[in-house]
């Protein structure tokens, strides 16, 4: 049972490092859209967690990561004028 459990916790990190990656990372994101089965080779992910990813609505994905980004660059700013 432990050994499934962790399993459920790897996939679920996977999903999370996929997800992660995708609102960071333009290239990355554009290829998950481009090419979603070659961009989540190498992920610890179970099919319905790639049918999921696959199905994500890329505009709110790329609309995410521009305000993730505008956020992360005030707050470098605000940083680098403190130090």
């Amino acid at each position: 049972m432990l050994h499934r459990e962790r399993g459920v916790v790897m996939s679920k990190k996977g999903v999370a490092i996929v997800i992660g990656r995708a609102v960071v990372d333009d290239s990355y994101r554009q290829f998950l859209k481009d090419h979603p089965n070659e961009a989540l080779q190498g992920y610890e992910l179970s099919h319905e967690e790639r049918s999921a990813i696959g199905g994500i609505d890329h505009k709110s994905l790329e609309k995410f990561s521009q305000d993730i980004g505008k956020r992360l660059r005030s707050w470098y700013v605000v940083w680098a004028r403190s130090s």
